[in-house]
């Protein structure tokens, strides 16, 4: 069966945590690669990550922040 849009929306969502989880620093390149994607749908997504994760982008690098405690 078909996983469909929001299935594969779902997987790269969980694929994306996973990267993010086990990189410190990732450049939107390689999140793009990794997960077949355009760039500017990675920055999109670290966008929205961004509401919820300690994530910060600089210079197409994504990093990872240690949350403050």
């Amino acid at each position: 069966m078909k996983a469909g849009h929001r299935g594969r929306m779902r997987d790269h969502a969980v694929a994306l945590h996973k990267l993010l989880m086990e990189h410190r620093r990732i450049s939107l390149a390689r999140i793009a690669e990794e997960l077949g994607v355009s760039q500017l749908t990675a920055r999109r997504w670290i966008d929205s990550f961004s509401c919820t994760m300690p994530l910060r982008l600089e210079k197409g690098v994504v990093f990872i922040e240690k949350p403050r405690g």
